[in-house]
């Protein structure tokens, strides 16, 4: 199952990403992360680990993460690893000027339950991530256009 979303930020590049990879801050704009827990030792690039609880449907369960791809400022990769969450996805992050980046976001999960999970993945459950990662784009952008204006003030 594929889902991809595309956002418009009134903040430069570099200011995204540092909101998108400072990994504790997740949970203030992502909706379903409750919080972020970093695993290494290493903070940036291709290695890191994190834990996420997340709310998946009304029940937290843990999304263990590691980045696979790293190009600061533009591209930040990760696979799940967990038992109930797998796949991957990522974040790319285009300058469409000095003050302003195009963030898409995409993720390719594997469902459970073979054709019949993604059967109920597609029909049920994309819907609702779809508007979850709409909404949780829209608080990224706002944080980065806020954190924008403080670094211009």
């Amino acid at each position: 199952m594929r889902l991809e979303l595309v956002q418009p930020v009134a903040a430069p590049r570099e200011v995204v990403w540092s909101v998108l990879t400072t990994w504790e801050r997740q949970p203030d704009w992502m909706l379903d992360a409750k919080a972020v827990h970093v695993l290494t030792p290493e903070r940036t690039g291709v290695g890191v680990t994190i834990r996420c609880p997340t709310n998946l449907m009304g029940i937290t369960v843990q999304d263990v993460m590691r980045v696979t791809g790293w190009e600061e400022p533009a591209y930040l990769e990760v696979t799940h690893l967990g038992r109930i969450i797998t796949g991957s996805g990522a974040f790319e992050l285009v300058e469409d000027g000095p003050d302003a980046t195009t963030v898409t976001w995409w993720e390719e999960v594997d469902p459970p339950l073979g054709a019949l999970g993604e059967w109920g993945a597609t029909t049920f459950v994309l819907p609702i991530l779809r508007r979850i990662f709409a909404r949780s784009l829209a608080n990224l952008a706002a944080l980065a256009e806020e954190d924008a204006t403080a670094r211009r003030g």
